[in-house]
């Protein structure tokens, strides 16, 4: 078990949807003994068709099975980028499972109709949709728990989602890099604004994780079978050194570990997981 994290309250953003990296979150630090608040959009599948937005069912479904496993669990249905709508999510939280004290920055998105197009067409409205969703959705959710973790005194764990999408560009993802990008140097930000009040911030850079982002059909995997060589089988050979694709638990793996009081020492850092994809 990884140490200081029994026993205190996790928000999790973007925790619902199948085979995701939030899910996968929330369920490791609800075994590392955490409460955990589940926080989603969660809108109908036929809202966001091309980037795999949960349901209501899928986030109701997570804390089921939160609480049959004999953890505190909590649902909590907010958009992001709406900044009333995190306070209010975030002071259910700490009303029904206590203050939140750590905070995994999972919410974001790409794909087909999110952004997912040559910078010379990319609408201007959707480059602004996804900066907002993956930049300053993370920005406000950090602000509004750094915020409560300053009034409690005892400090806190913030970790953010960002990709090897933030530290090389990928065609195609002009405004998803952009917003990743940004997400590090708004941690090595945070880090340094916030230390003091004994608060750690950190972000994690995922690869080409095996979520339902792609599935066939999906933007990745017809990015990879359009472009690339042999598909997303001779992309990863020649790309991945351990030339498989990632599974969203390999990513919570480090999250929690960011949480926990073994990375007490650790903060305004910008942790690659993703198979030696990239190492920047």
């Amino acid at each position: 078990m990884l140490q200081g994290i029994a026993g205190r309250v996790a928000l999790v953003t973007g925790a619902a949807r199948p085979r995701s990296i939030g899910r996968a979150t929330a369920l490791r630090l609800a075994a590392e003994g955490a409460k955990v608040a589940c926080l989603d959009i969660a809108r109908p599948y036929e809202d966001f068709p091309d980037h795999g937005v949960a349901s209501q069912d899928d986030l109701l479904g997570l804390v089921d099975e939160l609480r049959a496993a004999g953890s505190e669990a909590l649902a909590l249905q907010a958009d992001v980028t709406d900044e009333d709508a995190v306070r209010d999510a975030v002071e259910r939280a700490t009303a029904e499972l206590g203050p939140v004290s750590l905070v995994a920055n999972v919410a974001g998105g790409s794909g087909a109709g999110f952004g997912a197009a040559p910078l010379l067409t990319v609408p201007a409205e959707e480059f602004r949709r996804v900066v907002d969703v993956n930049l300053t959705g993370t920005f406000l959710v950090a602000r509004v728990c750094a915020e409560r973790m300053v009034e409690q005194g005892e400090g806190g764990r913030i970790v953010n989602v960002s990709s090897q999408a933030g530290k090389l560009g990928w065609p195609l993802l002009g405004a998803y890099s952009s917003a990743k990008a940004g997400v590090v140097l708004l941690t090595q930000v945070m880090a340094k604004e916030w230390g003091p009040s004994g608060i750690t911030v950190n972000a994690v850079c995922p690869g080409t994780v095996d979520t339902d982002l792609l599935n066939p059909g999906r933007f990745f995997e017809a990015l990879m079978d359009s472009a690339e060589p042999g598909g997303m089988a001779g992309w990863l050979e020649r790309e991945v050194p351990l030339g498989r694709l990632q599974e969203p638990h390999e990513v919570a793996s480090a999250i929690a570990f960011l949480c926990s009081d073994d990375a007490a020492y650790i903060t305004g850092e910008a942790l690659n997981v993703s198979g030696g994809q990239t190492m920047a």
